[in-house]
């Protein structure tokens, strides 16, 4: 019987826990304990650890009091300094956050005390969200799963290949995206380490003016662009503020313990229940009071604009607008059509031709063009390094020769500006959550910088952004942040001497000179809205340039009194240019609102009779702290996770009711650092057929591959599976019913490494499989007299496979890379099999023993898939090429080992059993297009995004000798519908549906030409319920 596809279940009805971030096991970690937390940290990251270790202690109390809840254990905190990366990320199941040392510097936010800020929110989250759970921690889900199977025709196999695939949770917390993040957002507000500051109110604000405020669906999940995404951060916020001063902050407190309820599928109910209106009706009450007020807010501004033309105005993340030394062209980075940041390119607009092209790939940073207009640096960051780090390094494009230089190598350098000389570069680095400012010699014949020197010596956490020289060379203009808001300094490169611009409560920012060099231009909030101000050095006049709406920054100006800058609108943000500037008077932006105080002076307390010393917390001083013992890190583990499983697998057509029925239970840990992890699932049913994995895997340093430069990830993966099947012994007089149990244990040892860039997967894999068949005992009646039959058992195939994979994954990220993807997919195998295998059931004496009589099968086996997504001009839509095919190396071997390329992997048109053989090829072509693009239906708990549809056509056959010009290839066609969704607002959702008709009719020969079976011309049916659509 044919029984070695089966591991193919595991892959897609189980949890995935794997993580894809680098190992880096040549950190040395370290633990600081303190009352209620642990503060791991790696060498290099003591300062953000420590002051990690005093805030934690000191904000716990407000937020635990809030909520009437504390974890059931000590939480962990994982400080992160080998990335210039800046985030943090609760796993509040595990008592777990972790936090990037690098502070926020993020377009769409204004600038806080970065770790204030990220631990109070983070640590919100646990107790927020811990408040709102249904099983509590220890179980975040119940899953149900249904295995369908196609019916097999052939004899020889035991049963048919998948064709229904369904792993559907029951979530253990039901919370949305904008609840969450807005009650992280406002964590308690007396604090003020967040408030609604003036990025926020434009964002919102520039939505409500355009009537195009995220819906009370949309709002709700994630899986937007980097905009549509922080769009729910933001409208979050804000509503968690209007519910919190319309009805108290306990009301919100309220809502996060209804959604606790057994029976509360969604957020509306637990408003309802607390306020007694439900959701969306209160948020409609929201959105058109926001809409009212805003446009009584605007509207002297709208009686005044002074904006500039657009001339980038696709995508919305244009920014860093500069203006090449003769002032006839601007260089800036824009992701245009791309749904996130990270995805920007250079580009260069001719402010002559009105034409821009596209210079460079991956940049998002800012721009300093050389004192020739020939180069352009910037700063990218980049994983190309020894410990795959993501950091950034120093580049510049030759507009010239139109290839990229790389002047530095892991120095955590951003925001280069070359001196107008164009002998040294300024540019600030990172370490440790502080950054400051350096500039070095620029040796272009060397292509690298030299004689560093660093300008200033910050070490509490101050940051330095966006410097600018002056054009005599001997001043470098930047912006300077500690708390909240930024602030303007100006340094001497002799001296360094430091003197402040601007220093008081708005924030300014993005400061650069004017070409003679008397004046500077800035972005300031003073008006509140972010507008471009002039400022004279000499006699520190200031003179406002804008009057927007939404919001102007980045300026730059030419030696034509051009100004260029980037603007934002509700689509985002967008390059202008206006011509010939002039003072505007100032015209302001009414600050006071009902809807969103700037201060939270009259909320309802909700801290259980707790006094706090508010003052103290708001005017800390964390250039002091008392340094805490820290000894080297012994795995802490998170608590056992269980996740029950109901899964209904019918497999086997004889089974009936409650046979088919499967229970089971997973479980799973790891220590915090990810290092070590151990995972394990279980599933039987009333006949005792079982499914078992034990996963277990390790990340730290593995001797002798960490001293020859390579980090894999280690694994030891462990599989039992069983089967029940019912089949006859033929006898010379009669035959004889038996029940046989066929039994796969299957061990395997795996290594995994990043090989040439981040996204190539270099696998190494040893699987040791054991494959027997038993007959239970049966009666048999000899001269009528009835004989107990003892059972038996055979262990017909020792199975071993050698082998190595290669795999890319070129495929791009965006809101559609899973249901229409774009980009590239390549998976190159090799297998070294030695297998011992009993194919024809014969047996030896040997010692006075009957054994198996083993034949030897010692192949070479390679495969190559390669996958081609097309973006086709009609937006959205794309044709997609495959290409798969494999040999088995030397003469043919037992079909046992054959490939398979029918059914739901390959050509749906057709089983999957119908065609296999020792050599094969496939090609495939798909065309995909959106039937709605944009669904924003929610019914229940499951939410509705997008309907994609597409045709394709397959040819292929799978062969066993013979030459390929005698193949007879096989065609199919068929269609696809795709339904990507939510469930439970945070559980990717994606659900297909596949019909496939094959054009070939042919007859397949089995069991030694015994028996035949015929194919083709028919429709098969596919379904499916998981987190992906690939099922690969």
């Amino acid at each position: 019987m044919k029984f070695h596809k089966l591991l193919f279940l595991f892959l897609f009805v189980t949890i995935v826990t794997a993580q894809e971030e680098a190992p880096h096991p040549e950190l040395e970690w370290y633990t600081i304990e303190t009352e209620h937390f642990y503060v791991h940290y790696h060498k290099g990251a003591e300062r953000t650890a420590q002051l990690t270790a005093k805030i934690a202690e000191e904000i716990y109390e407000p937020v635990t009091s809030l909520y009437n809840h504390k974890p059931d254990q000590k939480v962990s905190w994982i400080i992160k300094d080998y990335d210039d990366y800046s985030n943090g990320a609760s796993y509040f199941y595990d008592n777990k956050i972790e936090i990037w040392a690098t502070s926020m510097d993020f377009d769409l936010r204004g600038t806080h005390n970065w770790l204030r800020n990220v631990l109070t929110h983070e640590f919100t989250h646990i107790i927020q969200i811990q408040t709102s759970m249904k099983f509590g921690r220890r179980i975040p889900a119940f899953y149900f799963q249904w295995l369908g199977y196609e019916a097999e025709r052939r004899p020889d196999v035991l049963y048919g290949f998948p064709n229904v695939i369904v792993s559907y949770p029951l979530s253990g917390f039901v919370v949305p995206a904008w609840f969450a993040e807005g009650t992280a957002q406002f964590n308690r507000a007396e604090l003020e380490y967040d408030f609604w500051d003036t990025h926020r109110d434009m964002i919102l604000r520039m939505y409500a003016l355009d009537g195009n405020m995220l819906s009370w669906e949309e709002m709700s999940v994630f899986g937007k662009t980097s905009l549509g995404n922080e769009s729910s951060y933001n409208a979050g916020f804000a509503f968690v503020s209007y519910i919190a001063n319309k009805y108290g902050i306990d009301k919100v407190v309220e809502i996060s313990r209804n959604l606790s309820s057994l029976t509360e599928y969604s957020i509306d109910g637990a408003i309802k229940r607390a306020i007694g209106v439900d959701g969306k009706t209160l948020y409609n009450d929201w959105r058109k009071s926001l809409e009212e007020e805003y446009n009584l807010r605007v509207q002297s501004i709208k009686n005044n604009l002074v904006e500039g033309e657009k001339i980038a105005n696709v995508g919305f993340g244009n920014f860093y607008p500069t203006f090449s030394p003769d002032g006839k062209k601007v260089a800036y980075v824009s992701n245009k059509e791309a749904d996130y940041f990270f995805l920007s390119s250079l580009y260069v607009y001719d402010l002559e031709k009105k034409q821009e092209k596209k210079l460079k790939e991956g940049v998002r940073s800012s721009l300093s063009w050389s004192p020739d207009g020939k180069k352009i640096f910037y700063s990218k960051n980049t994983s190309d390094n020894k410990h795959w780090s993501n950091v950034y390094d120093i580049y510049y494009y030759d507009l010239e020769t139109e290839k990229e230089i790389r002047i530095t190598k892991g120095r955590r350098a951003s925001y280069p500006a070359i001196k107008p000389d164009g002998k040294q570069i300024a540019y600030v680095v990172n370490k440790d959550g502080t950054t400051n400012l350096a500039i070095a010699l620029y040796d272009d014949s060397l292509k690298e910088l030299k004689e560093e020197i660093l300008l200033t010596n910050f070490s509490n956490g101050e940051q330095v952004y966006n410097p600018k020289w002056s054009p005599d060379g001997e001043k470098i203009i930047f912006d300077y942040s500690i708390k909240d808001g930024r602030d303007i300094a100006i340094i001497d490169i002799v001296t360094k001497e430091l003197d402040f611009i601007f220093s008081g409560p708005e924030d300014t920012r993005s400061a650069t000179y004017t070409i003679d060099g008397e004046n500077i231009l800035y972005s300031s909030d003073e008006s509140g809205i972010f507008n471009i101000y002039k400022y004279n050095l000499e006699t520190k006049q200031k003179t406002q340039l804008t009057n927007v709406l939404g919001g102007a920054f980045m300026p730059s100006i030419n030696q034509n009194n051009e100004l260029v800058y980037a603007t934002y609108q509700s689509t985002g943000y967008k390059i202008a240019l206006m011509k010939n500037v002039q003072p505007v008077e100032n015209s302001f932006y009414v600050k006071e609102t009902k809807v969103i105080p700037a201060k939270y002076s009259h909320l309802a307390s909700a801290s259980n009779n707790v006094e706090f010393d508010w003052q103290k917390l708001n005017f800390y001083d964390d250039t002091k702290y008392d340094v805490k013992t820290s000894r080297r890190y012994k795995n802490i583990f998170t608590s056992l996770t269980f996740v029950p499983v109901f899964r209904v697998d019918n497999y086997n057509p004889r089974n009936k009711g409650i046979d088919i029925v499967k229970p089971g239970m997973y479980a799973f840990s790891r220590d915090v650092l990810e290092k070590v992890g151990l995972f394990a699932g279980a599933a039987i049913n009333r006949k005792f057929e079982r499914d078992l994995f034990l996963i277990f895997d390790y990340s730290g340093k593995l001797p002798l591959f960490y001293q020859l430069g390579l980090e894999p990830k280690t694994s030891l993966e462990v599989y039992n599976i069983t089967r029940k099947a019912s089949s006859k012994i033929t006898l010379p007089e009669d035959s004889i019913g038996v029940d046989v149990n066929y039994n796969l244990l299957q061990a395997d040892i795996v290594l995994q490494q990043k090989v040439f860039k981040e996204n190539i997967n270099w696998e190494i894999r040893f699987s040791h499989s054991r494959y027997s068949a038993g007959i239970e005992s049966f009666v048999l009646r000899i001269n009528d007299t009835p004989v107990l039959i003892p059972g038996s058992n055979e262990l017909y195939l020792v199975g071993n496979v050698l082998s190595s994979t290669l795999s890319l994954d070129g495929v791009i990220p965006s809101t559609t890379s899973e249901i229409n993807p774009i980009g590239r997919k390549i998976k190159l195998k090799y297998d070294y099999e030695f297998n011992k295998f009993n194919s024809e059931g014969e047996y030896e004496v040997k010692n006075g023993m009957l054994l198996p009589k083993y034949n030897y099968f010692k192949f070479h086996r390679v495969e190559l898939n390669w996958k081609e997504y097309f973006k086709l001009p009609i937006r959205k839509h794309s044709l997609g090429i495959q290409i798969n095919t494999g040999s088995i190396l030397g003469p043919p071997v037992d079909n046992f080992f054959d490939f398979y390329i029918g059914g739901l992997t390959g050509m749906k048109g057709y089983p999957f059993y119908s065609l296999g053989g020792n050599e094969y090829f496939h090609t495939n072509l798909t065309y995909r297009f959106p039937i709605f693009s944009k669904i924003d239906f929610k019914i229940l708990h499951l939410y509705f995004d997008k309907l994609y549809g597409s045709i394709y056509t397959d040819i292929g056959n799978a062969w066993t000798g013979g030459k390929l010009k005698d193949v007879r290839f096989k065609r199919d066609a068929g269609f696809e519908l795709r339904l990507e969704s939510f469930s439970w607002y945070s559980f990717p959702t994606r659900i297909f549906f596949n019909a496939s008709y094959g054009f070939d009719k042919f007859n397949k020969i089995v069991r030694d030409g015994k028996e035949m079976v015929t194919y083709g011309k028919e429709w098969r049916f596919y379904f499916g319920v998981l987190f992906g659509f690939e099922l690969d």
